[in-house]
């Protein structure tokens, strides 16, 4: 339900991007828009897209959980039609929700919820997940069998040949912190995420001038976290909006240092994607995400940071106190940075990965 922005154009009838037929259904909504907002656009996209999939043949389904019920309605409708589908899991509902409290555990909403995934999980040919952690929540609380389960994590889309340095941005000149060492967030600030952490690991670090606090994006949890970061007084962080997508590169190369955040308790419900990004600047990561997330484990494979406990501020300050003093460890973790995007995590490495993955005799 959401195209890339390739045009000012909106698509309304069917038509080609990259060689993919592409029918686009339901209503454009600029932003995230509110709670009910977004669901009067999820409903809609669920109405007109099973009306066209029922309209349209195909020889197999796929079904992304964005929205979160469309694996069910999807796996639905390819019974019916007799016919294979797959599932692309990006988060797993309700249980992220249930681990930010949102929604009650043993509640009749939760237990319905998951019946129905399990039931559009065993359906499905093949699930696709996005992290090690997911595969195994999805085995261990849907009942996946592990092969039916396929991992294949994310990529950046930017084509880099090298990693730009702070200078060279573009935001870090017009902010005037070419001189600083920046430690950057940049992307949502959702319920996933603990921006307050943030807020009090640059109130430790206060003692070290060079040192700024960059924060980019926007989301449910940065309005509290601003407010606390006022009421701390700082003057070593920074807020400005969401960049443009032409400018995304630009921005997340104005880091000397880039944060993932990720709360306790959602291990496997979600990888974030930012990630992908930071490795294409070849930035060096203080990751403060649940052990045993996918997030942790590529951190640690490359040596491209360093993973800290979520919500523990000291931790997180720590961590960057480390990358200020030693300019050989920073300058090895962005190096390592690149490469792992180069190697692993590029566009030309996700794509060889999906013909060996799914056309294998075509290699």
């Amino acid at each position: 339900n959401r195209l890339p922005r390739v045009s000012e154009s909106t698509v309304k009838e069917p038509g080609d991007l990259a060689g993919v037929r592409v029918h686009a259904v339901g209503i454009r909504v600029q932003g995230r828009g509110s709670l009910l907002l977004r669901l009067v656009r999820n409903m809609a996209f669920v109405t007109c897209a099973t009306l066209r999939l029922l309209w349209l043949r195909t020889d197999r389904y796929w079904a992304s959980t964005n929205p979160p019920f469309t694996p069910v309605w999807v796996a639905v409708i390819a019974q019916l039609r007799r016919k294979p589908f797959d599932v692309i899991v990006h988060d797993v509902y309700p249980d992220g929700l249930v681990a930010v409290g949102y929604l009650g555990e043993h509640t009749l909403i939760t237990r319905v919820w998951q019946t129905l995934n399990r039931w559009a999980y065993s359906r499905a040919a093949k699930v696709v997940v996005l992290g090690r952690d997911m595969a195994q929540v999805l085995h261990d609380r849907y009942g996946v069998p592990h092969e039916r389960l396929v991992l294949y994590p994310h990529w950046s889309l930017f084509d880099q040949t090298a990693a730009p340095s702070l200078a060279e941005s573009r935001l870090a000149r017009t902010m005037g912190l070419t001189d600083k060492f920046v430690v950057q967030y940049s992307g949502n600030m959702g319920l996933w995420h603990d921006i307050d952490t943030i807020v009090e690991a640059a109130t430790l670090l206060q003692d070290l001038p060079q040192v700024h606090f960059l924060m980019i994006g926007g989301g449910r949890r940065r309005g509290a976290a601003q407010e606390l970061a006022r009421q701390r007084g700082l003057t070593n962080m920074t807020w400005i909006g969401s960049q443009h997508r032409q400018d995304l590169a630009d921005s997340l190369a104005c880091a000397s240092v880039a944060l993932i955040s990720q709360r306790e308790h959602l291990t496997g419900v979600a990888v974030p994607c930012k990630l992908y990004g930071i490795l294409a600047a070849g930035r060096p990561i203080v990751a403060a995400v649940p052990g045993d997330s996918e997030v942790a484990h590529v951190v640690r494979e490359e040596g491209c940071g360093i993973v800290v406990s979520p919500g523990e501020p000291r931790g997180m300050a720590d961590a960057v106190r480390c990358l200020v003093s030693s300019e050989a460890a920073l300058r090895q973790m962005a190096e390592r940075s690149f490469a792992a995007y180069r190697d692993t995590y590029s566009l030309a490495a996700a794509r060889d990965r999906f013909w060996q993955r799914w056309f294998p005799s075509d290699n």
